[in-house]
């Protein structure tokens, strides 16, 4: 009991601390740049080749930012890191890159943490290239650990742990030279900066110093949509003064993604469909993030692989500026009525009953499940909720002040909604839908946003709005000596309008006239042999439904008080005159062009229903390791299995006891790649080759400090194994793998310290 009292009186006081933190801040200088919904921040990775030459770094770099739009120059940095062995030689390598950079007026933020590489630079060698660089706007780290707690059993607090201290300073450190502090994470980090005790000196310092902490969520892993729910709440209760987000192409690497309807692991990785950045970036303008960081390098428009810069980047980021699709803090605020508040965690234990509500990867996930919809969670990632029923649920911190949190109607500590029904039920008293349909659909602020939410499979959806803006339709383009003239009828709702062109064959359409009262636009500098088309949008009060289907990567980003674009008038060469038509739509994927679970069309009608019982089975077993049901899966193999190294049913048994033994949230990802029936007519046994991966993840490590520790197998051959199975009983069964499932070798890994010698491999 006195350790209860002990802990309350103890977040009491940091509560207190905060509070009046808030109000006597120090005089810290205005922030070197403005970050806003009007002008929000783009962030550009730049890691230059593997060279260690500064020179030709900062060429490549000062080279990319002049091949940089000018209108997109003005909103962007870019950021760069320092290469050598130790502190004396990456200090030195940043004076050289910077000299440069400064010369040439290319604005940078410094990667000064990666978490990866455990390098942190000395704040005080920081501080030596903030005094002399103006060109820094910011510094930046990633990918820092927050998984390890205080020993089991302590009971007093030994201080924050090193990295903690770290970027408490460092936040301090880039407020008093009045530049920004980008900290981007990934798994549910910022959850657990918000809820652990020993990030509370970190957390107390971003409250400090808000206007310089950009927390940016970064696009990696299964847990996207809980990081931006953490961050949205982070910024409404005032630890941050913006946040960001991270659209990253790894994403789709790291979800076992290879194509529509197919998963694993493919070698080399498969390229992520450059329309989920677009997905990322609207998750983050629906949410209110002002600061867009790309980490790709590759995927900008300096890279090799530059199309996802021109198709999705580029593209979605002038929407958004065009049409102010950023919510603003206020119209978050008044959007969301729900709020979750972590509890304070002192262990990995205690921090799972947050997770409880707030992640359906690591846990039950009952908030999760009921806001947003999650598929198959661990198995398929979802970047794009399922639902936009009650547009985000914020989480907040564990130490959420009263004052920060009296916009919300109710906040819902951890553990008191029992179930996914008991929270639906709760949000559906609170929230209407904004739409109809099967979509995502929610609007907020200036945007309606309308998703196709399915990220790796072809599902078209449906959606209807009850009122939009209408589109201006019926205008016309006429050639003329001084060049084309376009003009639209009057509507009597209308305030003004913007015209837009492309050139074809070039989808993308490029403003040319903003903001006018006329209805009336002369193109003086029309190339007469060049085929243009025109369209036209107003700021109107007019209104009408709005109905229609998504398909697979279609993100609708629309305005609520300007039109969208709904006819287009096409110009050429040879014509005088032309009328608007409809935009034509863009062509459907083919419908299933590849199935998720089990390709047996193509057998005979006499191989079906044996291949369709046999995919069954392995659903028993999937439903079997997720339910930690030993005997149930043990019911899927044979009394006479042995794999290819001559191991048997007890050994299986024992594997999957280990595994249940040691690890929680126990998932089963799975996919049938093919099917030999050579071997039915002999000895009637079927092979399948099953893409799989068993996955879970212990509370802790042995130890009891590091959290939330992930394990999987198979580990070999890219997840693939071919299963035999027999018919015995009326029922198929696993009689043998190769290579083998499950491998013992495999799952010990896990366990075995760094000077163990237990490679990957047969376990013979």
């Amino acid at each position: 009991m006195r350790n209860e009292t002990n802990k309350y009186f103890f977040i009491g006081l940091v509560v207190l601390a905060i509070t009046l933190a808030a109000g006597a801040r120090a005089d810290y200088p205005p922030l070197c740049i403005e970050i806003s919904p009007d002008h929000p921040l783009f962030l550009f990775q730049h890691a230059g080749d593997d060279s260690f030459d500064t020179g030709a770094y900062a060429q490549q770099v000062i080279q990319a930012w002049t091949q940089l739009p000018a209108d997109l120059r003005m909103l962007s940095a870019m950021q760069v890191e320092a290469r050598g062995p130790d502190t004396a030689s990456r200090q030195a390598w940043f004076r050289r890159l910077l000299m440069a950079l400064q010369d040439a007026d290319v604005p940078v933020a410094i990667r000064i943490g990666d978490g990866r590489a455990a390098i942190y630079h000395p704040l005080v060698r920081i501080e030596e290239l903030l005094g002399e660089f103006t060109c820094v706007k910011g510094i930046q780290a990633a990918d820092i650990p927050f998984e390890e707690y205080p020993p089991p059993g302590a009971t007093e607090s030994l201080g924050p742990a090193p990295v903690v201290k770290w970027l408490a300073d460092g936040v301090e450190t880039a407020a008093r030279y009045g530049r920004f502090f980008a900290v981007s994470l990934d798994e549910v980090r910022w959850l657990r900066v918000m809820a652990n005790e020993s990030c509370l000196p970190l957390y107390q310092r971003m409250r400090e110093c808000a206007p310089y902490i950009v927390p940016i969520a970064a696009c990696r892993g299964a847990h996207v949509i809980p990081q931006i729910s953490a961050l949205m709440g982070m910024w409404l209760e005032g630890a941050a003064g913006q946040w960001g987000i991270g659209p990253d192409s790894a994403w789709h690497r790291d979800a076992r993604f290879i194509a529509p309807g197919i998963v694993g692991i493919a070698d080399p990785p498969a390229q992520m469909p450059p329309a989920l950045y677009r997905a990322m970036i609207l998750d983050g303008a629906m949410t209110g993030a002002t600061v867009y960081s790309f980490a790709a390098g590759a995927d900008l428009w300096f890279g090799v692989n530059r199309g996802p810069w021109d198709e999705s980047i580029e593209p979605t980021l002038r929407q958004i500026l065009d049409l102010g699709l950023i919510a603003r803090k206020e119209f978050v605020d008044k959007k969301t009525r729900v709020a979750f508040q972590a509890g304070l965690a002192r262990t990995p234990q205690d921090f799972h009953v947050t997770l409880r509500d707030a992640d359906a990867v690591l846990d039950a996930g009952n908030l999760i499940h009921a806001a947003y919809g999650m598929e198959r969670p661990g198995q398929i990632s979802e970047l794009i909720p399922n639902s936009g029923r009650y547009y985000w649920i914020p989480l907040l911190s564990a130490i959420s002040t009263e004052a920060a949190s009296q916009s919300f109607e109710v906040i819902v500590p951890p553990g008191t909604q029992p179930s996914v029904e008991s929270w639906r039920e709760l949000l559906g008293r609170y929230y209407q839908p904004d739409g109809e349909g099967t979509a995502f659909i929610t609007h907020v602020g200036r945007g309606l946003f309308i998703m196709n939410t399915r990220e790796n499979s072809v599902e078209p959806q449906t959606f209807r709005l009850a009122a939009v803006p209408a589109p201006v339709r019926g205008f016309e383009a006429r050639r003329q000596e001084d060049g084309v003239l376009v003009s639209w009828p009057f509507r009597e709702g209308d305030l003004t309008y913007k015209v837009y062109r492309r050139l074809l064959p070039d989808a993308r359409w490029n403003l040319v006239m903003g903001s006018t009262e006329s209805r009336r636009y002369l193109d003086a500098a029309a190339d007469p042999a060049q085929t243009i088309a025109y369209a036209v949008t107003a700021l109107t009060e007019d209104k009408e439904p709005y109905e229609g289907i998504v398909n697979y990567g279609e993100y609708l980003a629309l305005s609520n008080v300007e039109s969208r674009i709904a006819e287009e008038v096409i110009i050429g060469p040879l014509l005088g005159f032309a009328l608007s038509q409809p935009v034509a739509a863009a062509p459907a994927p083919p419908p299933n062009p590849a199935p998720w679970w089990m390709p047996a069309a193509d057998l005979g009608e006499d191989r079906q229903p044996i291949a369709l019982a046999i995919a069954r089975q392995i659903e028993a077993l999937d439903a079997a390791f997720c339910a930690e049901n030993l005997d149930g899966v043990m019911d899927v193999y044979s009394a006479d299995y042995e794999d290819e190294t001559g191991w048997r049913v007890l050994y299986v048994r024992r594997a999957y006891q280990w595994f249940f033994e040691h690890y929680n949230a126990c998932r089963m990802d799975r996919q049938i790649r093919q099917w030999d029936f050579s071997g039915y007519a002999g000895n009637r046994q079927v092979k399948a080759l099953l893409y799989c991966r068993f996955s879970g993840y212990a509370i802790s490590d042995p130890g009891g400090r590091i959290a939330d520790v992930p394990a999987w197998f198979p580990r070999e051959n890219r997840g693939e194994t071919t299963l035999t199975f027999i018919e015995e009983d009326g029922a198929w069964r696993i009689v043998g793998s190769s290579p083998a499932l499950p491998n013992m070798r495999d799952i010990l890994g896990f366990s075995a310290s760094p000077f163990d010698n237990l490679p990957v491999g047969p376990d013979r």
